[in-house]
This record gives C-alpha cells, structure tokens and sequence, in this order.
C-alpha cells in the first residue's frame, strides 16, 4: 500500500471529519478514561481485521484490557518496570518484526508515567516510537490521559503525532474535538463533534446553546485537573515538601522518593531507609538537576556518608563538607532522544 492511502476508522463519520486516517498517521486520543478511549479503539480493530490487516495490541499497563475482542488480534505484552531503554527498544524490536503496513492499539500512556515517574519520559517513549511507527506507515492509536500532564510533555506529544483528537463525555453524549489533524483540513473539522451512543450518530456543535453547553461540560473536567505547569516528579516531591513542612512523611512517600532517584535494589533501600531522614531526601532533590536517578556511584557515596556520620560520629569534623550537584538519568535520556541518537 501507497504512503497516506485511507484508512476507515470503524466511524464512517469520523472518516468524513477527518477526511479518513491515512497510513502513518499516530493517532492520540486524550480521553478522562480509558473507556471513553475504547469505545473509539474497538471499532477501529474490529474493522481493521474485517479489512485483512496485521493488527497488534501493545500491553503493558494494568489497567483493564482496551480491547475485550481478540478474535484476528496479536497481543504483545511488554513490562516498562525493566526501565525506558530497555521497554522502548523491545518495543522497537517488535515494531520490526511486524514490518510495514501494521495497525496497532497501544494501552493508555498515562500508565508510563505512573511507573517511570515523570511526564518527560513517557514523552520521550513517545517522541521515539512515533517516528518510527511513521516510517513503516503503519496506524497506531493511543490513549493519553486528560490533566494528568505537564503542558510541555503534552506539547512535546502534540508536535510528534500526526493527530491528537479530544474527547469526553457526559452521559449519553460524546464530544468530539480535532486538536491537530497533519496534512489535511476543512472548514468544520477543528469545530466540535458530538456522537451520540444510543443513535451512533455524529453531529457538528453549532449554534450559540450547542456550544454554551459543550463549554460547560468542558469547564467541569477542569476543576479535577492537576497543576499541569509542572512535571508530575516536581508535583510529586512538592507534596512531599508540604507533608514534612506539617509533620508527616509517610512511607509510601519514602518509597516513591527512594526507587525514582536513588536505587531499585532492595538490600541498598533498606539500608538507605535505615540511615536517611526526610531532610536528606528534600535536600537530594533540591541539588538535582533534571529528574529521573542519580546513579549508584552517587548513591553508594551518599548513603556511605550517612553510615559514616551515623556509626562513628566523633570523625564529623574530618569530613569534607559535602556540595555535590547530580543530573538525573532522564537528561541524560532526553538528550539522545533530542539529538536523534
């Protein structure tokens, strides 16, 4: 097949909208849940398979599956707690092995940030593996969650995909936005669209009450949105900031603080849980640059320190006033994902 030939959605309407998804476009559904993004994902498997196509769903989250009909689907699972690298290149692998012209249904990539910690990551997952799904003209649909993520990690995934489409719902209404369609355009299409399930039909929101009432549903969604101007590691450790500044830090919180910056090991944790306060942690994130981990060497260093400073007290004043600066891992990633590399 021919680069950008037309694909059909599983939605005649949708088609007519988006003057029809092409081969290689990436398309981002940014949905409240992932059953607004199933009711999307279904249709367009269960005609992809009806049409002969080689149809992949990517597993690796825990929320329920997108996809309840296999029947014609290959399901590849992947684990994102072996760290990005590693998941993104088996990703990559698979990807190849299925070569070009493949339609895939990946799980919801909100759940990238929830294991990895960050919004930067899942954005850098997605900023390599859209490319390259392009590439190979493949069709990939993915869900991202709404308001759960910086504005420059959305910003980062809007300029990437080729369509980002938003969606929410209100009972037994569906809205409908286009936010960016790459390559293609038409005097309606970046106009609200409303899907109704009890019909299946799809209309376009005009008229002053239309939209009044689609911005008020809109305008709802907003007030359960989370500070979207910061990565969800800078929300994470503000939180922790004003936990301790009122007299608590609870264990999850340590646990949270230990496996994204420090160590995954569980014999160095328990160690480092021994011997580190709160305050150490504050002040680790307050000489980071960048999130993600500080490494073992840097690890290993500090938590030596904290031996030290603990087990023989009367050497505190032969030791060197410590003032090291660490740059976390996911710099060093973001940098080759930037550059190409």
């Amino acid at each position: 097949m021919a680069a950008f030939d037309k694909i059909c959605s599983g939605f005649p309407q949708i088609d007519e909208i988006l003057h029809h998804i092409r081969l290689g476009d990436n398309v981002v559904w940014q949905v409240s849940d992932v059953d607004e993004f199933r009711l999307f994902a279904e249709p367009f498997a269960r005609q992809a398979v009806k049409d002969g196509r080689n149809v992949i769903y990517i597993r690796f989250a825990q929320h329920e599956p997108v996809l309840k009909d296999l029947s014609g689907i290959k399901v590849k699972e992947f684990n994102p707690d072996e760290g990005f690298e590693a998941f993104t290149v088996k990703i990559h692998e698979e990807i190849t092995k299925q070569g070009r012209d493949a339609f895939y249904v990946f799980d919801c990539l909100s759940e990238l940030q929830s294991v990895w910690y960050t919004d930067l990551m899942m954005g850098n997952f997605f900023r390599v593996t859209c490319p390259y799904l392009f590439e190979l003209d493949t069709v990939a649909y993915f869900p991202l969650l709404r308001g759960r993520h910086s504005f420059d990690a959305v910003a980062r995934i809007r300029d990437t995909t080729q369509l980002l489409l938003d969606v929410f719902s209100k009972e037994n209404d569906v809205y409908f936005r286009p936010l960016k369609v790459w390559n293609r355009y038409s005097d309606q299409m970046f106009l609200p669209h409303c899907y109704r399930k009890d019909t299946g039909d799809f209309s376009t929101l005009q008229g002053g009450v239309a939209m009044s009432r689609y911005y008020q549903v809109l305008q709802g969604l907003s007030v359960n949105t989370q500070d979207q101007n910061y990565d969800s590691h800078d929300r994470f450790f503000n939180m922790a900031k004003l936990e301790y500044t009122q007299g608590q830090f609870r264990e999850e919180t340590e646990d949270q603080i230990i496996r994204s910056t420090m160590t995954k090991d569980k014999k160095l944790e328990k160690l480092v849980k021994h011997y580190f306060k709160p305050e150490d942690y504050l002040m680790l994130r307050d000489r980071m640059i960048g999130s993600g981990a500080i490494g073992g060497k840097a690890c290993g260093m500090l938590l030596a320190r904290k031996i030290a400073e603990t087990e023989i007290p009367e050497y505190e004043g032969h030791n060197e006033p410590h003032d090291s600066y660490y740059i976390g891992s996911d710099v060093f990633y973001t940098y080759i994902v930037s550059n190409d590399c």
